[in-house]
């Protein structure tokens, strides 16, 4: 572990210790506080998502109420009363146990019985009722159902004839709803239909119907409450009489069950005192054998009588083979006739309980001649509604409204959670904790290019070249070096610099987890931000495999005497191949040369060792451009002998387990990483602040890149720390 990674860990675990010592300080839940506060900064940042599930909710909302009919509801009473004739008084009319809930509900549920229903519906009052059958809602939109050419079925539901009254006395189900008034006696029978006239008819027929069925009932058959106990004691008697008598075909075979249990205990008795020759062994288990094979006969002729036979029809398919499986036959059979019995008498003790509640009743009852009969009348009927129920405005849209919120809220952590990138310097430094040298913006080439016109315009007499071989994204150039870009690799730049005392910390390598992720860029600015200061400055392409600096610059790839390669080689010696005419007279580079056929054996330590000190002593800053982490092994050998080690991490595009890989990789080789270089990240306002200040700068600052100021270069630098 490095000296560096050693402290950071020293002082996380000081954090920590204080923390236990202080459980009460609330520094224990700082971890969790820091990701519930990402996570609420990441829901901020896709705010766009929130909104649109709103909005779609909102509009969901609005099509539903333009597309679905209103419904109005009719509500018939009814006054359900209890009446009492006693032998004593037969005149005697007595409203009693008016807070009975549960006879209430009775009288409902019986309103809301298919039969009556049916009967409703099998009215030619009720069938005739003009729109009875509620046109289907088109949920087709009108521009596109006129596209295709589809007509509108209005007319043709209107004509539509009632289905049969079975169908519809379900759909009348449907429409209706039996409501107790609390309270009270009233029940309330209401219908809910598109046209109003409709939901009145419905709900006083059925109120009319279900009066009709009571005085029916009442005029067929005044059945005694006690001719009723009758019936109800008789099937019970019935019941129990069945129960007993299917039990008793069982008792011999529990007689031999008992005895087989009681044989089989006194044979593992004799088991543990005789051996099986024994005679006393020998015959009880010949008398076991005896009691086992009767106990078979005794069940199979119970379970063949035609009491039980429909039982056993069902209960005995999956019992094994009498005849191949004997020991499992009888295992079963002593498992399935205990069970029979226990249903048996389980049966036999409920049909008990019944008929001597129902004995007991119809002593308490014997005094009266008549039964409480519950009788019912009209309270009111129903009316024609004037405004509808439903759907209710306000509802329908907060319910909208809502529901494309929680759309948008887990879609939003649904792309949260399948991001694998990193946004901002914030995250990166949250969830690598590496320090952050500088933050680079993405280069936007027409933002240079309008520097560059404005540059012209304000120095129309300046003829001096602009660099027409260099790379656009290269920032130092005439025009560009005031840029707010430029000013980003200045603070990489500042930020390398304080890192040590600059005369024994001279090489800086940059490196990347994976290709294409501005390693190249970023050193070829860092070294022109270094020669811009007047120091005299080395920029070594040491990607052997797949060199970029020749293009960056505009310059061919083998000079004339050779690069990096011929040097360590031996081919050619350190100063003849150096190439000075970078365009900016602080800046000398050492391409890469000729291709390598093994790049790998070119990187001998000792070699390389003697070509940087011999840089170091020309120089003052070095700067290596070296091959991806990932890619290739070769940055791996060349990091222990650079002094500052920078990783660029391209933000957008490298997955978050690479860096963490090559964060690894760098810490099993015991290289001291001097901090991150976070390259080409957007900048937006939702981001602000993510990227430690550096998300201040507004469109006008970007998207002007020529009018940058030292204004907001302060407010730049003031947070640079925090990101390095």
């Amino acid at each position: 572990m490095s000296p560096s990674q050693r402290s950071r860990r020293q002082a996380f675990d000081i954090e920590d210790a204080e923390d236990l010592d202080m459980p009460d300080s609330g520094t224990s839940r700082r971890p969790d506080q820091d990701k519930l506060r990402r996570m609420a900064n990441h829901l901020i940042g896709r705010w766009y998502w929130i909104v649109l599930g709103m909005i779609l909710g909102f509009l969901g909302a609005t099509y539903y109420l333009s597309k679905t009919p209103k419904q109005y509801t009719a509500a018939a009473s009814l006054l359900i009363k209890q009446q009492t004739n006693s032998v004593m008084s037969r005149d005697q009319v007595d409203e009693i146990n008016l807070g009975s809930i549960e006879a209430m509900n009775t009288v409902a549920e019986r309103i809301r019985r298919v039969d009556l229903l049916e009967r409703v519906a099998s009215r030619q009052d009720v069938r005739d009722l003009p729109g009875l059958m509620p046109m289907p809602v088109d949920w087709m939109p009108e521009w596109l159902r006129n596209k295709l050419g589809n007509e509108s079925t209005a007319d043709d539901s209107a004509r539509q004839a009632p289905p049969p009254a079975a169908v519809l006395g379900g759909m009348i189900s449907g429409w209706m709803q039996v409501s107790i008034r609390r309270g009270t006696r009233l029940l309330d029978i209401a219908i809910t239909h598109p046209v109003p006239e409709v939901s009145k008819a419905l709900a006083d027929a059925i109120a009319r119907e279900y009066l009709a069925e009571i005085a029916s009932a009442r005029t067929a058959d005044r059945s005694s409450s006690i001719d009723l106990l009758q019936k109800e004691s008789k099937d019970a008697r019935s019941n129990l009489q069945t129960a007993r008598r299917t039990q008793s075909i069982y008792s011999r075979a529990l007689e031999v069950l008992k005895a087989l249990d009681t044989k089989e205990a006194e044979v593992t008795t004799l088991e543990r005192r005789y051996l099986p020759k024994h005679p006393k062994m020998m015959t009880a288990n010949a008398e076991l054998k005896q009691l086992q094979e009767r106990f078979i006969r005794e069940f199979d002729a119970a379970r063949k009588t035609a009491t039980d036979k429909s039982y056993w029809e069902s209960a005995g398919k999956d019992m094994p083979d009498h005849l191949t499986q004997p020991d499992d036959y009888l295992h079963s059979a002593r498992q399935q006739l205990l069970a029979r019995i226990g249903v048996l008498e389980s049966e036999i003790i409920s049909s008990t309980s019944v008929f001597n509640s129902m004995l007991t009743r119809m002593q308490e009852t014997s005094v009266n001649q008549e039964s409480e009969e519950s009788t019912a009348e009209v309270s009111n009927l129903a009316r024609v509604p004037g405004g509808p129920s439903a759907p209710i405005s306000s509802k329908v849209f907060t319910s909208g409204t809502l529901g494309g919120l929680a759309c948008g809220l887990l879609f939003a952590l649904l792309m949260i959670r399948l991001d694998n990138k990193f946004h901002t310097v914030s995250q990166l430094v949250g969830e690598t904790n590496v320090p952050v040298l500088a933050a680079i913006a993405d280069i936007k080439l027409h933002h240079l290019a309008v520097a560059e016109q404005q540059y012209r315009k304000r120095n129309p007499n300046d003829k001096t070249n602009f660099h027409k071989d260099w790379d656009r994204r290269i920032v130092f150039r005439h025009g560009t070096s005031s840029t707010s870009y430029a000013e980003m690799y200045r603070v990489l730049r500042a930020s390398v610099s304080l890192l040590g005392d600059e005369t024994t910390r001279k090489i800086s390598l940059f490196t990347s987890s994976l290709p294409s992720e501005g390693k190249t860029l970023t050193s070829a600015n860092f070294a022109l931000a270094a020669a811009g200061q007047g120091r005299k400055t080395l920029l070594i392409d040491l990607d052997l495999r797949k060199p970029s600096v020749h293009k960056v610059f505009g310059l061919t790839r083998e000079q004339a005497h050779g690069g990096i390669t011929e040097c360590l080689a031996g081919l050619a010696s350190f100063d003849e191949v150096i190439c000075r005419n970078s365009g900016h007279e602080n800046l000398h580079i050492i391409l890469s040369g000729m291709r390598a056929p093994n790049p790998g054996e070119l990187l001998e330590i000792t070699h390389l060792q003697s070509v940087l000190d011999q840089a170091c002593r020309d120089y003052d800053i070095v700067v290596l451009d070296t091959a991806p982490i990932l890619a290739v092994p070769d940055t791996r050998v060349i990091a222990p002998l650079a002094h500052n080690v920078c990783l660029v991490v391209q933000a957008e595009k490298v997955p978050k387990g690479a860096v963490h890989r090559a964060l690894t990789i760098l810490e099993e080789d015991g290289t001291s990483l001097s901090g991150v270089v976070f390259n080409g990240f957007q900048e937006k306002r939702r981001l602000m602040s993510e990227n430690y200040s550096y998300g201040y700068y507004k469109s006008s600052r970007y998207g002007r890149a020529y009018r940058y100021g030292y204004k907001a270069y302060g407010a730049y630098g003031s947070d640079s720390e925090k990101g390095s």
